[in-house]
């Protein structure tokens, strides 16, 4: 049986229930050639998931935000709460059914932003980067992200050529001294089980479960039931402005920490904006920019703060061994969260916790 032609754009064609993959360099118009589909797409037929997390909520709690869309259908009350409450158990989300989405972590908004699509789904979704990819739909599905083609029946490449920092620099060299007897930060029992060190001029990539915020509480945006030394300081309780003379801390979602509207206000040298390839936006509204350019800025951010220990959260693998390399000549300790192998071999070692 022939496939139902849904939309023919910039010579591609779309066929219903097709799952096709849009890919590219940072940059190259992902998102912008994903938001055209959906500008030509019948109302009402078609979900759209922003990459900008904060983009995808309404003000208010887990439960109202699982709720939004079977309430603007007239689904019957008992039917939503039924509807919620399974999808809330199956991705992991039941007890978090009351919480403000605003105090969510960055993964726990990435599983809501997917799951309260798929609790009523449309015929088609178009996913900007999303966190996974939707096992179980059977409609049209049209995403961006770092995806194997191979689950796809279509792939359209929008990348102008090789970039060479979406990859690992391999020019660089990437080791040096540290000393293994004297630990920068120590925790003991940051969640349950969860004690380690991290030693003066090291890079660690820890891997944990994507629930348990170690960034957060080692960075001091998450209570710990545990304590957090800065060599022999327990800093466990100081403010953040306290500990953020010490810990330099890049979150994985950028709208948590962007408080200027342009580049330029932001007060970055010309040198870090070259690092993290943001010298040809440096003027411009931040707005403009992609997810993943934001992520960048917020890096440049934090390098500017010149502290002896960087956290890189779900970091962006474009420009990050040119910066891996800068923390290198600097002596800065890196720890590094992650569940992309592709930051291993830039590592001193890999803490699973």
């Amino acid at each position: 049986m022939e496939k139902e032609l849904i939309l023919t754009i910039d010579s591609f064609n779309i066929y219903q229930d097709e799952k096709i993959l849009i890919k590219g360099d940072m940059a190259s118009g992902k998102t912008q050639f994903l938001l055209s589909i959906a500008q030509q797409l019948p109302k009402n037929q078609f979900d759209f998931l922003s990459q900008t997390l904060n983009d995808n909520f309404i003000s208010g709690t887990v439960g109202e935000n699982l709720a939004f869309n079977l309430e603007n259908d007239a689904v019957p009350r008992h039917t939503i709460l039924t509807s919620v409450n399974t999808t809330a158990d199956l991705y992991g989300l039941s007890d978090l059914l009351d919480s403000q989405v605003n105090t969510l972590s960055t993964y726990h908004k990435q599983v809501l932003s997917l799951a309260q699509i798929l609790i009523h789904p449309t015929p088609i979704l178009l996913l900007d980067d999303p966190y996974a990819l939707p096992a179980d739909y059977t409609g049209t599905l049209i995403v961006t992200g770092d995806f194997d083609p191979e689950l796809f029946d279509q792939v359209i490449d929008l990348s102008k050529a090789p970039s060479k920092s979406e990859h690992i620099d391999t020019a660089c060299d990437y080791t040096r001294a540290f000393n293994p007897n004297k630990a920068i930060l120590s925790v003991t029992e940051l969640a349950k089980d969860i004690s380690f060190s991290v030693f003066e001029g090291e890079k660690v990539m820890i891997t944990a479960p994507l629930d348990i915020r170690i960034a957060d509480m080692i960075a001091g945006f998450y209570d710990t039931p545990g304590e957090v030394d800065y060599y022999y300081e327990d800093i466990t309780h100081q403010t953040l402005d306290k500990r953020g003379r010490k810990i330099g801390y890049v979150m994985a979602n950028p709208q948590d920490m962007i408080v200027v509207n342009k580049i330029s206000k932001a007060a970055i040298s010309d040198d870090i904006l070259a690092l993290c390839g943001l010298s040809a936006f440096k003027h411009d509204k931040l707005s403009t920019l992609s997810f993943r350019q934001q992520k960048l800025f917020t890096t440049a951010c934090i390098l500017m703060q010149d502290t002896p220990i960087v956290i890189f959260d779900q970091p962006e693998i474009a420009c990050f061994s040119e910066i891996l390399h800068y923390l290198d000549q600097k002596g800065v300790t890196v720890i590094l969260t992650s569940a992309s192998k592709l930051f291993l071999p830039l590592m001193d070692r890999e803490v699973h916790v």
